[in-house]
């Protein structure tokens, strides 16, 4: 194997190579530390507290949000009005915003992104937010229901930080940020949803906040540059709900001293992945109700409960995404969790949407590679992850881009964005139903599995190797290309898989599953693609 990991030639996928600093270096080892954990545990470190049927919506607010203009009763699927802005928070303090941060060891942030922003009109700084959080509480055992309600407790000092990537000229700005909560199951802060759906951030105008929440995440900060992030400090991640929320209630500030640069933030869009989904959960359920900051959610292969509120206080197995928040709940998952979160699956209605994506990884190669030159800057002497077989490489980041999109429509407008059928379950209830070619049956289906040139799964890799960071192997899922024969068989001439090709990419966008920018793009890998082989 060598040091440099590269993506994997397939079929009608998807090569997302940004444009990356000057400092890639083939043949370098690069740092691919393992991302995420499944479901919803959480890290824990020296210091931390943190671990890893549904009633009717209720009715749709009328009040259209900050600068937008009410919707006609004609909007799609029958919603008569955008949705309300969030209000003023009642009980989120406003912190103490500095920056942009310059210097350190390193004279760069951590999380800094292996995209060259500029050359997209992007910029990216980091700030410090620093204030007096809260923990909350609860008098009651959490229900399944989600439908919590606590209170605040212990106050406690805490500084924290935020990476700000927004546009330059405030004409490409589109109003909504998306405020990534980091994840920390690598032991350090990781954005690895901003780098699954980084193309449509940019091409939109979108603004994107990756923030510091937890405890583990401020360690790893200050022992990699304790002359940048030596003042950071966080009580336990009992705090992490509140200053997540301050994190908000800061880029809501048109200020001068505004981490967004004067830029107006009408919708701000929380988002999390896997150990974050399970704080997101717990944040939807406990926090979002009197909090009021963020406009909606997207939650990303989070399992079938949430995190720890504080202390002891657990959520049950299953939990549920509570039905009375009437604040948009876009939830994500991966054909790795789909097992894992069975049981707090719940029907869609007007404010929760649940997409289940066939042939997908918890973490796929796309995105291991794109990490890894992030991580190679950031600590060059980290080791590769060594799997027993070929990674999954389907272009999982071609529904990430629509979900950013249709979630955003969804707040702004009040627009529903499509339902998606469920993936089928096998009779024995331990694993996917699977075709003829071992892909996954129902869910959203890419192209890639409507007309196979591989065999696409979410699980079945296993480490190779007693390195630690190989276990993570069972989080890549993996990819079995077709032999020679199967390909002739299947697909006769170039231009017959190309048609196939072509018809299963435009009913994916005709159901609203790929954008157009996705969507020419995976027409054009298919028509660069050897298949037949020979």
């Amino acid at each position: 194997m060598t040091g440099l990991i590269e993506p994997s030639p397939v079929i009608g996928g998807r090569r997302r190579h940004p444009r990356r600093p000057s400092w890639r270096t083939a043949g370098v080892v690069i740092a691919v530390v393992a991302l995420v954990a499944a479901g919803a545990g959480s890290a824990s470190a020296a210091g931390t507290s943190a671990t890893s049927s549904k009633a009717a919506a209720p009715g749709m607010p009328t009040a259209p949000p900050l600068g937008a203009s009410a919707v006609s009763s004609k909007t799609a699927l029958g919603i008569s009005a955008a949705f309300s802005k969030a209000g003023t928070p009642g009980a989120v303090a406003s912190p103490v915003v500095s920056g942009p941060v310059t210097g350190g060891t390193h004279g760069f942030p951590f999380t800094s992104s292996a995209v060259d922003l500029r050359s997209y009109g992007y910029a990216e700084q980091e700030y410090f937010f620093s204030g007096t959080a809260r923990t909350f509480t609860s008098e009651q055992p959490l229900t399944g229901d989600g439908k919590w309600k606590v209170q605040q407790g212990s106050p406690a000092p805490y500084k924290s930080r935020m990476v700000v990537r927004a546009p330059i000229d405030p004409k490409r700005f589109n109003g909504t940020v998306v405020v990534e909560w980091l994840n920390v199951t690598a032991g350090r802060d990781i954005d690895v949803d901003w780098d699954y759906g980084y193309n449509q951030l940019l091409r939109d105008g979108f603004a994107y906040v990756g923030v510091t929440a937890q405890t583990v995440g401020f360690n790893a900060l200050t022992a990699w540059d304790p002359e940048r992030y030596g003042s950071l400090s966080s009580p336990s991640d009992d705090y992490s709900y509140d200053i997540f929320s301050q994190a908000g209630q800061a880029l809501r500030s048109t200020g001068p001293g505004s981490p967004l640069r004067g830029l107006r933030a009408r919708h701000l869009i929380a988002d999390g992945e896997s150990q974050s989904a399970g704080r997101m959960t717990t944040y939807v359920n406990a926090v979002a109700p009197s909090a009021k900051v963020y406009d909606g959610y997207l939650i990303h292969s989070n399992g079938a409960t949430g995190a720890v509120l504080s202390g002891t206080l657990r959520p049950p197995t299953p939990t549920f995404l509570r039905t009375d928040l009437s604040r948009p709940v876009l939830n994500f998952e991966t054909e790795t969790d789909v097992l894992g979160h069975l049981s707090a699956r719940q029907p869609d209605d007007r404010f929760h949407r649940l997409w289940e994506a066939a042939g997908t990884a918890h973490v796929d190669n796309d995105i291991l590679v794109f990490m890894g030159y992030q991580s190679h800057r950031q600590t060059p002497q980290s080791i590769d992850p060594v799997c027993t077989a070929q990674r999954n490489t389907a272009s999982q980041s071609y529904l990430f881009d629509t979900a950013y999109a249709a979630l955003r429509s969804w707040v702004v407008s009040g627009k529903l964005p499509p339902t998606a059928p469920r993936m089928q379950i096998n009779a024995e209830g331990t694993d996917v139903a699977r075709d003829s070619f071992g892909n996954g049956l129902g869910g959203i289906r890419l192209p890639q599995l409507e007309v196979p040139t591989a065999t696409l799964t979410g699980v079945g890799n296993t480490a190779a190797d007693a390195n630690p960071i190989s276990a993570f192997c069972r989080l890549f899922g993996t990819t079995v290309p077709f032999d020679a024969a199967t390909l002739a068989k299947l697909y006769p001439t170039h231009n017959a898989y190309v048609r196939a090709f072509t018809a299963a990419t435009r009913k994916l966008a005709a159901q609203g599953f790929l954008l157009p920018d996705d969507e020419r793009a995976a027409l054009f890998a298919a028509e660069q693609a050897s298949v037949p082989a020979g």
